[in-house]
């Protein structure tokens, strides 16, 4: 997951030089005007957008995000109109991003776009493999993936994703990286576009034609610019999309035939009305990103305000879950963790939100002692901007108070107040909230569901999102899935002259915040347990545990000022069920051939309840997790680009466990 930085010198022109691929990154003459040329005017981009300004979504696909200078000229075209559609989306690829300061030094020299790179440099992460979204203002997303374009546009869920209609090839040439423009990329390509695509580069190698041609697309010559005679222009014809319809490229049919059951159906909806069943963490954060996208949302929920439940701890650490090696799980917590922290720190340019990023220490033997975090793998995996290991000395310093032992460093993690994240989440004006309303039950009718709560007039929606942790498994849709409480309790103590100078989030045995509002935080005793929400009798268990953190084990108060209970919602691998409900008692009709034959080949699709969707078993990295889920759930219900993996999305799928038991004859 770890990805290589681009390798640069600067020549004396002051244009940045690739010395991996031995290529300037732009035009000599003048890379903003041969920018207009090729790519934005080719496409006739301006055009389409007036001509389109009725359709949602313009999509855009770029291969060679390099410098991001297309991205900003199309930022600011887009910007600059009046007539255009909803939103933009633009989903570029690059194998070896700029640094940041990198990017910013080539941003100097372009005065025109200092408002759009101002903007983009404030989200822009350059570093770790896989897909970064960055939300912007004016309805635009940018998705960035880092890696081999290939790999990475084949793990794109083409089936679930809408079409792209342009895009710019805008690699180093052919001559000097193959690699982006060999045919079978080109084929990618082609899968993912329709008829109204369009395609340009600067490019008119006769490779490059061929490998176009070969993949369906109709290509031409036309004025290039400078001292270039020649640019290049293709198009998808429709007779070439008509012959490629029900067939999906190779990849995709033949992991269709492996899991069948993760083949989810296309979204429609009549309008773009939403109820979301609870109000924490998982159900906001779905609740803003659907409103963001111009859905009207009504969250409701059992208790008196948001945030009451396990999202209603005064504090939470938001740090990565980290994994020794890479796998699915681990790229979708270090993209979760990621997304969260461009989000926090956006959310917190425009308000008040409680966000206090003063980095995230977590004691090395407090980590899991079964699965032992192990240093070389841990330095092959993860930047150094993700996480660190430091010694006693120095992971003391960074916390203020001597500890107890060395630490892995999580410099950009920090403290957030729950609360505030939600009420920020819910301020969106297209969001309005119910409380004290219990969700009794779900019915579907006709095109619409039905959500029932108690004495409440139902509420149709052409969504439902249940985002009510355990509390799910009391809805009939949901009875069998496999959710699992757990018990914990914090406290809150004074703080001390002493206690008061930590700076940094210590987590060990317990996890200790730094002060706010003169009290620290311990963070919290966790059994599976199915007692009551009451208060054990040893109340002073957190504390006397949290001491074990630091050298003094005599710096924290002892006597506690706030106890509180709360159930927070785990699965049985630990990682939340995120997507389209499955209708479970349907498949298990339909694959119960896998209970006699694991690996019996059933040529059916999954079954799964049409506008019915989950976020819930979180457990205790829902600050992390939830942000991410909530936009995944959005993009997948209004059918864009996901920002997560193909088998990111399988590893979230709540059919997984049914699969796994009928495959074990259970």
């Amino acid at each position: 997951m770890k990805i290589e930085n681009a390798k640069i010198t600067w020549l004396e022109s002051g244009l940045p030089y690739s010395t991996e691929f031995q290529d300037i990154y732009y035009s000599r003459d003048d890379a903003v005007a041969e920018s207009q040329h090729v790519f934005l005017e080719a496409n006739k981009l301006r055009q389409r957008w007036e001509q389109d300004s009725g359709i949602e979504t313009f999509h855009i696909g770029e291969l060679g995000f390099g410098s991001g200078l297309n991205f900003l000229q199309v930022m600011k075209l887009w910007q600059g109109l009046d007539k255009r559609p909803e939103r933009l989306h633009y989903i570029a690829f690059e194998k070896h991003p700029l640094t940041i300061d990198q990017l910013q030094r080539i941003h100097e020299r372009w005065t025109s776009l200092a408002t759009q790179s101002t903007e983009l440099v404030e989200q822009y992460t350059d570093h770790s493999e896989g897909c970064h979204r960055i939300p912007l203002t004016n309805g635009i997303i940018l998705d960035v993936y880092y890696g081999d374009a290939f790999d990475q546009l084949n793990q794109r869920m083409t089936h679930t994703c809408p079409a792209i209609q342009c895009w710019f090839l805008d690699g180093f040439s052919p001559a000097n990286n193959s690699q982006l423009w060999e045919e079978p990329l080109m084929h990618l390509l082609a899968s993912c576009s329709d008829e109204n695509t369009t395609l340009s580069t600067y490019s008119v190698a006769g490779k490059v034609r061929s490998a176009l041609k070969n993949a369906g697309f109709e290509v031409s010559k036309i004025e290039g610019f400078g001292r270039k005679r020649h640019s290049l222009h293709a198009v998808m014809p429709a007779s070439e999309i008509e012959s490629l319809e029900g067939k999906p490229k190779q990849d995709e049919s033949l992991h269709s035939a492996d899991f069948p059951w993760f083949t989810l159906p296309k979204p429609h909806f009549a309008g773009k009305t939403a109820v979301i069943i609870g109000a924490g963490l998982a159900g906001c954060s779905t609740a803003h990103s659907l409103a963001q996208r111009g859905w009207a949302v009504t969250v409701v929920d059992a208790q008196s305000k948001a945030a009451s439940d396990a999202s209603g701890n005064s504090q939470m650490a938001l740090r990565c879950r980290l994994f020794n090696t890479p796998s699915p799980q681990a790229q979708f917590f270090l993209h979760a963790y990621l997304f969260a922290l461009r989000q926090f720190t956006r959310f917190r340019r425009h308000s008040d939100l409680a966000w206090n990023p003063c980095g995230v220490l977590q004691l090395s033997n407090a980590m899991n002692k079964r699965n032992p975090l192990q240093l070389e793998k841990l330095q092959h995996l993860y930047s150094n901007q993700i996480v660190r290991l430091l010694s006693k000395d120095q992971a003391s310093i960074e916390a203020g108070i001597g500890l107890s032992e060395e630490a892995w460093f999580f410099p950009s993690g920090g403290a957030m107040a729950p609360i505030s994240l939600c009420e920020t989440y819910l301020a969106h004006k297209n969001i309005s909230c119910i409380f004290n309303a219990r969700v009794t039950d779900l019915e579907r009718s006709g095109e619409k569901w039905q959500v029932n709560a108690g004495q409440m007039q139902s509420i149709d929606a052409d969504v439902v999102v249940i985002a009510n942790s355990h509390s799910a498994t009391q809805l009939i849709q949901c009875t069998d899935l496999p959710l699992q409480s757990l018990r914990g309790q914090t406290s809150e103590i004074s703080a001390n002259e002493s206690s008061s100078k930590l700076k940094s989030v210590v987590s060990g045995g317990r996890t200790v915040f730094p002060a706010s509002e003169g009290r620290h935080l311990l963070s919290a005793s966790y059994a599976n347990s199915n007692e009551l929400q009451a208060l054990r009798a040893d109340s002073h268990e957190n504390s006397i545990v949290a001491a074990t953190n630091f050298a003094d084990t005599d710096i924290l108060n002892e006597e506690t000022v706030v106890e509180r209970v709360s159930l927070r919602c785990n699965s049985p691998d630990r990682m939340p069920l995120v997507g389209l409900a499955p209708n479970l008692e349907m498949m298990r009709t339909t694959y119960a051939e896998l209970s006699r034959n694991a690996r019996a080949k059933i040529n059916s699709p999954g079954e799964y309840h049409a506008g019915l969707y989950l976020n819930v078993a979180h457990g205790s990295n829902g600050l992390a997790s939830c942000p991410l889920s909530g936009e995944f759930l959005a993009s997948l219900i209004t059918n864009e680009n996901l920002p997560l993996s193909r088998d990111a999305v399988q590893c979230l799928n709540p059919t997984r466990f049914l699969i796994k038991d009928l495959k074990k004859q259970r």
